[in-house]
């Protein structure tokens, strides 16, 4: 065990020091706490011997230092080391976060021995359960993973079913999820909140399987009932996806039943107004409609990007949320990008 030794008196440290590289084991020195604070962050330690009262810093503000500083360093038995024996200074000394036990002066070369055994002990386990820990935390990552990579895969083999009946699905849909995830980590969104949102995203026009070829096929303009035939694809893909517990599938519900919402109320098939409108519907809105007008799809060609923006401008505040849209014209180099990579 490597064992540092914060004791400000020569022969107590000596002696201290005698009897454990008796014991085989390696010692390091202090005079005081802010040497022995320095050496606990430069070397590797198992166990601190610590006296209590010491020039610089005392024994109680080296314990709280290196509790801060344990967060990234292996497990460390701190033992007391000091004359002051009543009940209440052990008491106190132990009820200190980062104190594991105490040792009266003088102190008796047995109950030293003893009492380093238990540390190492302690030390042992403590590292064994860190490690064991830090091996099952991997493994759920790793499964987490493959969770999300099956969903993903899942979801998209599911939307091929529609792509086979709409020629723009497929690279619209990757374009609208990465679109989105860049917006929602703009926000501020945890990362798994992104995520759900990345494989959400992709199945908000997923009932679009229920309308009719003659509406979702047509070239040009609808005509006011193929319109109104149309728009039941938001409460079909409601109901498509409605009474899960999985959060992201929540999400993709929100999604397809109120991405044809509008910030003024005059939006389909709830008419929901502003905040009423789910924050996940709003960046669909927005980054949907972008990349609707700015490609090639069946019932028209794709519109130049300056077009795209003026045309979504007046928009604001009527048709998007204005922070969100501000939010997206800012973020439009990386929509670019996603373009580009997703054509």
């Amino acid at each position: 065990m490597n064992i540092l030794i914060a004791e400000d008196d020569a022969i107590t440290l000596s002696r201290i020091r005698h009897f454990l590289e008796k014991w085989d084991h390696h010692v390091i020195t202090a005079k005081d706490g802010l040497e022995a604070l320095e050496k606990f962050l430069s070397e590797d330690v198992d166990i601190i011997l610590t006296d209590w009262n010491m020039p610089e810093m005392d024994g109680l503000e080296l314990v709280r230092h290196i509790s801060k500083h344990s967060r990234n360093k292996p497990y460390v038995y701190v033992i007391f080391l000091t004359s002051r024996g009543d009940k209440d200074d052990v008491v106190a000394a132990l009820s200190e976060e980062g104190v594991d036990d105490y040792l009266v002066k003088p102190f008796d070369p047995d109950e030293l021995k003893a009492r380093i055994g238990v540390g190492q002990r302690t030390v042992r386990l403590e590292r064994a359960l860190k490690e064991y820990g830090q091996g099952l935390e991997k493994i759920v990552q790793k499964q987490t993973r493959v969770i999300r990579e099956t969903q993903e895969e899942t979801i998209y083999r599911l939307l091929a079913a529609l792509e086979s009946r709409d020629e723009e699905t497929g690279g619209h849909v990757r374009r609208i999820a990465l679109s989105s995830a860049i917006m929602a980590e703009a926000i501020g969104w945890e990362a798994d909140k992104v995520e759900d949102l990345r494989l959400a995203a992709p199945m908000h026009d997923i009932g679009k399987i229920g309308v009719p070829d003659g509406s979702l096929l047509k070239p040009g303009k609808l005509t006011a009932e193929e319109f109104k035939i149309m728009k039941n694809h938001t409460t079909i893909g409601g109901q498509i996806l409605a009474g899960s517990h999985f959060r992201m599938l929540q999400m993709a519900h929100d999604i397809a039943v109120s991405q044809h919402e509008k910030w003024n109320g005059k939006g389909y098939p709830k008419g929901l107004a502003e905040e009423n409108i789910p924050l996940p519907g709003r960046i669909l809105a927005i980054v949907d409609v972008f990349d609707a007008l700015s490609h090639d799809r069946v019932y028209h060609k794709a519109e130049p990007e300056a077009e795209v923006l003026r045309m979504m401008q007046e928009g604001r505040g009527s048709h998007f949320d204005p922070n969100l849209y501000d939010l997206f014209i800012g973020l439009l180099p990386k929509i670019r990008m996603i373009a580009a990579e997703n054509p």
